[in-house]
């Protein structure tokens, strides 16, 4: 667990204000597009993380 500290995960996406979503339904939502961030997100931390431990 200590050498997760050491290992520097990009920033995790915001969440869009409840303001910035106009509330209409749009296919591509605001929050659309953070799901889609946070999915990257979490398979490059993995990814980070699995690369990280292989190293050691």
């Amino acid at each position: 667990m200590e050498q997760l500290k050491q290992l520097e995960l990009p920033p995790k996406p915001v969440e869009p204000d409840p303001s910035e979503c106009c509330n209409r339904g749009c296919e591509r939502c605001v929050y659309f597009y953070y799901e889609e961030a946070v999915q990257r997100w979490e398979e490059k931390v993995a990814r980070l993380q699995s690369s990280s431990c292989a190293a050691e």
